[in-house]
């Protein structure tokens, strides 16, 4: 591909995540979870299909897309999925460039929801589905400190490995301050 990672938007208020710390990322076990964001961080489906289910419209906004310095066999993308102009989710795509030499649309989705042709278009299944708390990843609190955005008590993330037929794709999601599942003040029991 040969395509370096870039910033889409350099001129925009909005700026892509440095790369996060080393995470330990845990199952889920409704146990340690709280039922309200269980739901959020269970979810097997699209994010967006549920993100659009909520009030407001959906928009995407491309953070930063490419391959890596650090790996040039890996291409992410990063984007904010905002909610009535409301940041709610960030997300993290990763996939080796054989994935993409199978599917190229995954790198000219531009500002649509990567969602709707995962799982729409692709049929992908997802496996592995984990979660973390990122409220002390370094890189996270500055973005958020940039973004304007509160410093939550806990800033729950899933990942997640989407396989495709022929290949796969790493995602990684966020949920932002502003994102319903803080609703009621759910913290990490």
């Amino acid at each position: 591909m040969g395509v370096s990672l870039q910033a889409v938007f350099p001129e925009s208020d909005w700026c892509a995540v440095a790369p996060l710390s080393r995470i330990d990322w845990l199952p889920l076990e409704p146990a340690v979870v709280p039922q309200a964001v269980l739901g959020w961080l269970a979810e097997q489906g699209s994010l967006t299909r549920r993100l659009r289910a909520e009030a407001g419209d959906l928009s995407v906004i491309c953070l930063q897309q490419g391959v890596t310095d650090d790996d040039p066999g890996l291409w992410q993308r990063q984007v904010l999925l905002l909610k009535s102009g409301r940041p709610w989710v960030w997300g993290l795509t990763q996939a080796p460039l054989s994935t993409l030499a199978c599917y190229p649309q995954l790198a000219t989705q531009g500002e649509q929801p990567l969602g709707d042709w995962l799982f729409g278009v692709a049929g992908a299944t997802r496996e592995g589905l984990v979660w973390a708390d990122l409220v002390a990843d370094p890189a996270l609190r500055q973005v958020l400190a940039a973004w304007q955005l509160p410093a939550p008590e806990v800033l729950w993330a899933r990942r997640s490995r989407l396989l495709l037929s022929g290949g796969d794709c790493t995602i990684t999601e966020v949920f932002l301050p502003d994102a319903p599942l803080y609703a009621g003040g759910e913290e990490k029991e």
